[in-house]
């Protein structure tokens, strides 16, 4: 028997697929998000740095959108300023996506 897997494009296709549900999980859970004390504190810093630009709310120095960039608990400053931050999969949030995930499949 010839086990026959659908084409490269259409895997492509699938991992594309899982990979955003993955995504839409995570932010639905707020797995991937920060509290609104450490964005604020972010926040600050970015404020008080000679790279951020108060007009457009953005660093100079990558370029992100700061209101955005603060909140994703991945994320983290270029110039080390600020690390991405593990709280949420400390306290749970990080399992219940993966049950989550693991409930869907």
């Amino acid at each position: 028997m010839t086990l026959e897997y659908p084409s490269l494009p259409e895997q492509g296709k699938n991992l594309a697929s899982f990979a955003f549900e993955i995504v839409k999980k995570a932010l639905r859970s707020e797995a991937l998000i920060v509290s609104e004390e450490v964005k604020e504190n972010r926040m600050q810093i970015c404020r008080e740095c000679d790279r951020y630009d108060s007009e457009q709310i953005r660093c100079k120095e990558c370029g992100c959108m700061l209101e955005y960039k603060t909140t994703f608990a991945l994320d983290s400053c270029p110039l080390k300023k600020w690390e991405e931050s593990n709280d949420a999969w400390m306290d749970g949030k990080f399992d219940n996506l993966l049950k989550d995930l693991t409930n869907t499949q």
